[in-house]
This record gives structure tokens, sequence and C-alpha cells, in this order.
């Protein structure tokens, strides 16, 4: 299967893409199968596969840069082993959890069963700046992790998914440089250990707060009509009429019913709080997702979410 493109990506950005050399390149093997990639998409900190994964057993040697993989469908058993450890871990990947490989370190698999994975692999460089950046960290500890589950990680992971799958004048190089700088920082929130900070607490957290404002904005700009048009290789004017014709509707109003849809997804599936579900749609605050959601919707998130609940619990009773 050919990776979908929305328009011919510029050989600049192609130049700066992540090497797909610099993977374990688990889903190009004789005994797995790939169904899409990223290579070809200009993507410059994050390379990304889906590949049916079958049984094998083998050492992954390091590559520089962090893995997670993210179960879509099947399940398979996990045995692990790194020289620092002395017993192995074991687990059963089942749909919706996560393995975690770190950077440098080898490791040695046994794999039994045949799971569909979505395997995204993040730059190092990224990673550390995140670390510095935002959580003032010296030096930081990403362990292997098997079978773990994570809402936020998963919603980026999914964010990132559809990126891959459908293409579209959203979908930027730079939209998804900002999931893969979200996914670093919810990597090293969520899942990195015995780390030491370099900085007080409330430094760190007005670190994290300023640079998620930063993301927002790289956000916004990576959605701009002048962004998108130039990705459509049209006029700002032409992009308008496009929308027009095909979807009565401007192109900002088209992205905000994107957003809003979503959004209500992960409101009736997840427990996610509502300040990450506004964070993960691309909202600039949970005030402005909260206004916009309501004036959409005609309910606010949280009244939402309960409707949605008790109407799942009656459907549920139903059967009973």
């Amino acid at each position: 299967m050919q990776t979908p493109r929305a328009s011919p990506v510029p050989a600049e950005e192609l130049e700066h893409e992540f090497d797909v050399q610099q993977t374990h390149s688990i889903e190009r093997w004789d005994r797995n199968k790939l169904l899409l990639q990223s290579e070809g998409r200009g993507w410059s900190n994050l390379y990304v596969a889906v590949a049916t994964v079958n049984s094998w057993s083998g050492t992954l040697n390091p590559t520089g840069h962090y893995c997670i993989g993210f179960c879509l469908r099947g399940r398979a058993r996990l045995r692990v082993s790194v020289d620092a450890d002395l017993v192995p871990q074991e687990a059963t990947l089942s749909p919706r959890q996560f393995l975690i490989i770190p950077a440098n370190e080898s490791s040695r698999w046994e794999r039994r069963g045949s799971s569909e994975m979505l395997m995204l692999y993040l730059k190092k460089e990224l990673v550390e700046a995140v670390n510095k950046n935002i959580f003032g960290r010296l030096q930081m500890n990403v362990a292997i992790r098997l079978g773990a589950t994570d809402p936020l990680l998963e919603q980026l992971a999914l964010a990132i998914l559809e990126a891959l799958q459908h293409p579209t004048l959203a979908t930027t190089p730079a939209y998804v440089d900002t999931l893969a700088w979200t996914l670093a920082t919810q990597l090293l929130k969520g899942h990195s250990i015995n780390t030491e900070l370099n900085q007080p607490a409330a430094r760190c957290y007005e670190n994290f707060r300023s640079s998620m404002a930063r993301v927002q904005n790289f956000i916004d700009c990576s959605l701009s009509l002048e962004v998108m048009a130039s990705q459509a290789n049209m006029s700002v004017c032409g992009l308008k009429r496009l929308f027009q014709r095909h979807h009565a509707t401007s192109p900002h109003q088209y992205l905000l019913a994107c957003r809003i849809s979503k959004a209500s997804r992960i409101l009736a599936e997840t427990e996610l709080p509502i300040s990450e579900v506004a964070l993960v749609t691309g909202f600039s605050s949970q005030s402005h997702f909260a206004t916009a959601f309501k004036k959409k919707m005609g309910l606010s998130p949280k009244a939402y979410r309960l409707e949605s609940s008790a109407a799942a619990q009656c459907t549920t009773a139903s059967f009973f």
C-alpha cells in the first residue's frame, strides 16, 4: 500500500526527513507486512509505520531514537530482557496498549502472536529538547515498557495515524512536528524514571505552560489559510472558493467542525480530562474549547460526556 499525499512535498523538506534507516525497520522484515509508512512525507522528527508484525525472536540493536509501538489489532505475548535486568519482562500486548523501546539500549525479544502495530520513532534530539526546555532536566531515563496504557499518548498516536491515513490540507509537516513534540512531552511526563530536576518544580511548571503555548501557536500557524493554500498549490482565494463549492463553508469553519467532531468522539469514548481533550483537538485553551463546543453542540463538554455516558448505559441495559 502506498502512502497517499495531499500534495507534493517540497524537496527541502524531504532533505530533512527522518531517515527510515535510523529505525529498527521491523515493518520491513520478510516475516512481517508493511501496510503504511511516512517515508516521502517530509516528517522531520517522526517516522511512522503501520505493519502486521508476526512471531519472531532475536536482538534489537540501539537505534539512537525512541520507539513507541501501539497495538491496533490482535494480541502478542512478549518476553524482553536487557543486560541491566536480572529478570526478563513478560506481558501480553493487547489493542490500545503500548510498548516503549529506549534510544540507546540493546534488548533481546521473544514474540509469539500476530498483531497490527503502529510504530512511532521519535528523534532523540527532539526528546532531549523537550526534556530540557519543558521539564528542566539534565538527564532522562526511559525504560523498556510492555503493555502500558496512557489515554493521552493513545489520542496523540491516533491523531498521527489519522494524518498518515488521510492526508489533508491541514496535515502539514509542521502540524505533525507539533504532534511529535507533544508525544515526546507525554512520553517523558508519564514514562521516564529516576530523573533529576535542575530547576525548582514551580519553574518547570512555568516552562511547561510556556512551551505548550508555543506548541499551540505552532498548530495555529501550521493550519493558517496561507499554509493550507500553499500545500494545495493554490491561492488563498482559490482555497476559499474550493471549500465553499465542496463543503458549503469556509476552511476555518470546516476545520472547526472537524475538531469538534473529533472532540465529541473522545469525550464519549474515553475518560481523558477535558483540558487534555482541548489540547489534542487543537484548541488554545479549555475555555476556548468549551465555548466553541457548546456553540456547535448545544452542550458543554462536561454535559455532553455525561449525556453520552447515560445513553451508553441505557443501551447496555436494554440487552439484559
